[in-house]
């Protein structure tokens, strides 16, 4: 089944080209991926910059909450020890 649209940028609004198209098998199912980027290079780079800065955040707040977690852990189990 081919979806048919267009991709436009998320900054200029131009058209994305397609560069690379590939298959990867999961399951019984075939899935296909393509990466597409903006015709102007500039653009790309800022966008590309953008995303990145939103990984980097996204990725900190989660880590954040990885060690909240432990430090949880860690005073549970520190005062279950006092306990007992």
């Amino acid at each position: 089944m081919k979806k048919t649209g267009h991709n436009f940028c998320i900054r200029c609004g131009k058209e994305r080209k397609i560069i690379r198209t590939w298959k990867e098998k999961m399951y019984d199912s075939i899935i296909i991926n393509t990466e597409s980027v903006c015709p102007d290079p500039e653009c790309q780079k800022k966008v590309d910059s953008e995303n990145k800065k939103q990984r980097d955040k996204n990725n900190a707040i989660k880590q954040r909450s990885v060690e909240r977690a432990q430090d949880r852990q860690a005073l549970r189990t520190a005062n279950k020890k006092k306990r007992g």
